[in-house]
């Protein structure tokens, strides 16, 4: 009878284990997840739109192709490359 006490009395207590924290950590795991992925899809949407405006410059009323052409070089620095 002694050792058996004594093997659980030697025994390491388990560790406890915060099943809320780790419950955040999963939920934010997963917004982050989903927020990351709307956030590709908004920037290739963005893309696209800012795209179709460039191409159609030398249509605008008062752009030329020298001036397109400085507007196209413009974003490309700032966004593109």
């Amino acid at each position: 009878m002694g050792s058996i006490r004594k093997m659980k009395r030697d025994q390491q207590p388990k560790p406890k284990v915060n099943y809320q924290l780790d419950l955040k950590l999963t939920e934010s795991l997963i917004f982050n997840r989903g927020f990351d992925a709307g956030a590709k899809e908004q920037r290739e949407s963005d893309i696209e739109c800012l795209v179709g405006l460039l191409e159609g410059l030398e249509e605008w009323p008062g752009i030329g192709e020298v001036t397109a052409a400085k507007i196209r070089e413009h974003f490309l620095n700032k966004f593109g490359r």
